[in-house]
This record gives C-alpha cells, sequence and structure tokens, in this order.
C-alpha cells in the first residue's frame, strides 16, 4: 500500500526550543507523505523559521492561550486524507507516524492513537483509556506487540491523547 497523505499538526505557545526539538524528530519520520502545519506564537513562529527545512512547514500565526481552537485552526489549513496531532514537548519516533498511520487500511477506521512516553523515555505517561458518561477514563488493555482495535462498551468512549492521536477527514 502507498503512504496515505498525512497531515501533521504542532501547535505551540511559549516553547519555542521545545518546537524546535519536535520539528527536528518530525523531519526525521520514516513516512514520505506527509506535510507539517506549525500553529504557534510569534516565538514559535520564529524558531521554526530558522530550521533547514522551514520552507517545508506550513505556519500558522496564533497567540491565543486555547490548544483547541489552534488545533482547530491548525486542521483548517490540512490538505491530508488523515490528520495527526503531536504537540510540541514531544519527541516522535522515526516510525512514529507509520505506526500511527497503518490501522486507517482498514476503512473502518476513524481514528488513532498511541502510547505516550514520559519525560524519562522508559515509563509509559499514556497507554489506552475509554471515558464514562461522567468523563472519567478507564484504563483499557492492550496488545503491545500489534495494534488493537477498540470499539467502547456501551455509554463509553475511547479516549485519544492529544499528543499521539489521528483522524480520518
Amino acid at each position: 500500500m502507498t503512504d496515505l497523505p498525512v497531515s501533521v499538526v504542532v501547535v505551540s505557545r511559549a516553547r519555542p526550543g521545545s518546537l524546535a526539538r519536535t520539528l527536528k524528530g518530525i523531519s526525521q519520520l520514516q513516512y514520505w507523505n506527509f506535510e507539517v502545519i506549525v500553529v504557534a506564537d510569534p516565538d514559535g513562529i520564529e524558531a521554526a523559521q530558522t530550521l533547514d527545512f522551514s520552507e517545508n512547514l506550513k505556519l500558522v500565526p496564533f497567540d491565543v492561550p486555547n490548544i483547541s481552537a489552534a488545533r482547530n485552526m491548525g486542521l483548517t489549513r490540512a490538505a491530508g486524507e488523515v490528520v495527526a496531532f503531536i504537540d510540541d514537548d514531544a519527541v516522535p519516533e522515526p516510525m512514529w507516524l507509520r505506526y500511527l498511520i497503518a490501522p486507517f487500511e482498514r476503512a473502518d477506521i476513524a481514528a488513532t492513537g498511541g502510547f505516550v512516553r514520559g519525560r524519562n523515555g522508559i515509563s509509559f505517561q499514556w497507554k489506552a483509556a475509554s471515558l464514562d458518561a461522567n468523563g472519567i477514563a478507564h484504563p483499557m488493555k492492550v496488545n503491545s506487540e500489534h495494534a488493537t482495535v477498540f470499539t467502547p462498551p456501551k455509554g463509553y468512549a475511547v479516549k485519544t491523547e492529544g499528543t499521539n492521536m489521528a483522524f480520518r477527514r
């Protein structure tokens, strides 16, 4: 299968150094059909413009402390079949996007997510959870060797984690 076209959205506010690390990691992804949309405050836009590959970035100025509105702004600029999100304080592993996008080979997959390691690079900050009607998260069991497809129990929703999620447009 050929790589689906993906838009990677990175939102940043008041962390230009961290954003530069995230973008450097994205530049080393082992996936070939993607664009990068950076939604950032003036310092973040300036940091992105100093990178060797800045001409390949879609830069969207946004200086409001509202991550949801910033992500939505990124969506308005996305051209990919799939939109993936990563935060400016995360650094993706080289195969991150390939693994995140792989389940979209199935037509019935609408969203994907993945594990998030903590700042120490060893322990997990996030694995998988469902939300009940009150918004309380409940851990879900996953297979650490293969992609796990979840169908939430009645009255529950599968929770995605903002720094490692993707959605079919």
